[in-house]
């Protein structure tokens, strides 16, 4: 153990001497290398590096010493730090392996607290980063589906077919896709079933309240009541009221002007045609 550490103080040194002897031309390429290496991931041979320029920063011109002086704390952190973001970064991982995405989310934010990251550590939040908005994301669709077919099942294609056009389609699964689609085709077919069933609901309604004549009224009567004529008795704004009778223009009143005792009246109201027997 003696040997081995007397070993590499002498390395040290010696990569310490070399040092000494390097032209600004030779430190401008090495803080080069060192900034590679250090963007690449390789912290720990960039910190050999480092240790090497630590004996010429006299010889160095102010935008050299400016980055030696960048470089220098951020590999120091990277050596000291990474093995620990990495960890944190494989469990994160782990999570969204499980498909556990708001659970890898809230990790990575614990992560990017505590920890300035390396380049290399960034690379890797920045996928697993992506990685869990993606899968919350797909979460949130496929709640957002279900909530459709609720909406859809119970009637409402309006609102259905507005919530269906909230969702983002840009990176949809193959079954989301199927549903997405599924869904608008029976919304749409749904909505056009209705839309025609009230037309049709409408225009009977329109049809049950047009205008009839006196004619027409007279002949309900008589097809309802099964007598072969009808006389008029009165009417008003609304309704004409007949009595049903069994030869033209018969007297149905009696002596005080009165309908007879015992006299069906029917009323025909004028706007839908419906009949009523009054007595």
């Amino acid at each position: 153990m003696k040997r081995k550490i007397l070993l590499t103080v002498a390395v040290i040194l010696t990569v310490m001497l070399s040092a000494c002897g390097m032209s600004e031309e030779e430190i401008g390429t090495a803080l080069s290398n060192i900034n590679n290496e250090y963007q690449s991931g390789t912290y720990e041979q960039a910190q050999t590096e480092i240790v090497k320029l630590e004996k010429v920063t006299k010889k160095m011109t102010d935008e050299q010493k400016s980055k030696y002086d960048e470089l220098k704390p951020l590999i120091e952190y990277a050596v000291q730090s990474s093995g620990e973001i990495n960890n944190a970064l494989n469990d994160a991982q782990g999570l969204c392996d499980q498909k556990m995405y708001y659970e890898a989310s809230q990790a990575l934010d614990k992560i990017s607290m505590d920890y300035k990251l390396p380049p290399t550590e960034q690379k890797k939040f920045d996928e697993e980063k992506t990685t869990a908005e993606n899968g919350i994301k797909s979460v949130k669709v496929t709640d957002a589906l279900k909530n459709v077919e609720t909406i859809y099942n119970g009637g409402d294609y309006d609102k259905a077919t507005e919530e269906l056009s909230k969702i983002d389609t840009s990176n949809l699964t193959d079954a989301q896709s199927q549903k997405y689609q599924s869904l608008q085709t029976n919304i749409a077919n749904a909505k056009a079933a209705a839309e025609k069933a009230a037309a049709e609901k409408a225009a009977a309604e329109a049809k049950a309240k047009a205008k009839i004549d006196i004619s027409m009224a007279k002949s309900k009567v008589i097809g309802t009541s099964g007598y072969p004529y009808a006389s008029l008795l009165a009417e008003n704004d609304e309704k004409w009221y007949f009595a049903p009778t069994d030869e033209p223009d018969a007297n149905v009143r009696d002596s005080g002007g009165h309908v007879s005792k015992g006299v069906m009246v029917y009323s025909v109201d004028k706007n839908t045609g419906n009949i009523k027997r009054e007595q």
